[in-house]
């Protein structure tokens, strides 16, 4: 059945497949450890991922700031290169638009730094239920225009990354600054993105039962996020969006048992077609969003795969 999800993109020049099983370790003792994990910290509007590390590793300093929207905002550094690094990477959180803010937003960001060797901002945004659409896409707009008018950083030099619902905010913060003429970032690179909340993609129905995250799905929280006559608006799903005339290149990456594989494909699809320079990686029986939603080290092999693919693609 995964075939029937794949085949009408194969032979794509932008899209890998990567077939094979995870190894042993990822199976019998990683992945066991993140499912329990899993099962402790359920979908619920705000929770805190207390069994995450806060502290700043040694050789890595912090710097706090609060943004213009009153969110706040952290940049980790490698301190050796706190002076001569220019470059950024700009990392949204996802979380289902419900939950990610804090020690899971921070924890991805260290990882970003540890695995590309460049300085990496996030920025926590307003939630939902209390807050929905589209207040995060709002608050995040509003951190990448603090990262570029008060910090100085050049969008050229700035890499944005986002996974699951970080995804979605990422490419429809891409399309706005399209739409308004700011300076676009350099490239995106996304894990799992939501692209399409309408709940019409193939995987959803092919996969459900199979993904192991989202077993009975996650349609419960879509509308916390936004309403129903909102759902095909680019800003809600960015499927639906033109990336047309001049859309950073973009790096996707996804699972081919989750069941939001389709909405890599699809949007992957899209923008190639747009003109978009895309290169998108499908893994195997892996978990949605495995990058960065992830227990504790040491991680999956294929999460350096994927950080290599993303240096090799921003020239880092």
């Amino acid at each position: 059945m995964v075939d029937k999800i794949l085949e009408k993109y194969e032979g794509m020049p932008w899209l890998t497949h990567t077939a094979r099983e995870p190894d042993n370790r990822t199976l019998e003792e990683f992945l066991p450890a993140m499912l329990k994990l899993r099962a402790a910290y359920p979908m619920i509007p705000g929770l805190e991922m207390e069994y995450l590390n806060d502290a700043t590793p040694d050789g890595m300093s912090r710097s706090d700031y609060v943004t213009s929207a009153g969110q706040s905002l952290t940049i980790y550094r490698h301190v050796e290169k706190h002076e001569k690094e220019d470059r950024l990477i700009f990392y949204i959180h996802g979380g289902g638009f419900i939950r990610g803010n804090g020690k899971y937003s921070r924890t991805n960001a260290r990882l970003h730094l540890e695995k590309l060797g460049i300085p990496t901002a996030c920025c926590d945004y307003r939630l939902a239920p209390k807050d929905r659409e589209p207040a995060a896409l709002n608050d995040t707009a509003a951190a990448y225009r603090f990262l570029v008018d008060e910090l100085k950083y050049d969008p050229e030099k700035i890499l944005i990354t986002g996974d699951s619902a970080g995804g979605t905010l990422a490419l429809a913060l891409g399309r706005r600054l399209k739409n308004t003429g700011e300076k676009m970032p350099r490239a995106f690179a996304f894990y799992s993105p939501v692209t399409n909340l309408t709940m019409s993609s193939i995987s959803l129905e092919i996969n459900l039962g199979k993904d192991r995250l989202f077993s009975t799905g996650f349609k419960s929280v879509i509308p916390m996020y936004a309403d129903e006559n909102r759902l095909e608006s680019p800003e809600v799903s960015p499927l639906f969006g033109d990336f047309s005339g001049g859309f950073p290149k973009t790096y996707f990456c996804a699972d081919d048992t989750e069941i939001l594989c389709s909405d890599t494909l699809e949007c992957s699809a899209k923008m190639a077609k747009q003109g978009v320079e895309v290169k998108t990686h499908i893994f195997h029986n892996l978990w949605h969003a495995f990058p960065t939603l992830h227990s504790l080290p040491p991680l999956p092999k294929e999460v350096d795969e994927v950080f290599a693919e993303v240096k090799a693609f921003f020239g880092i």
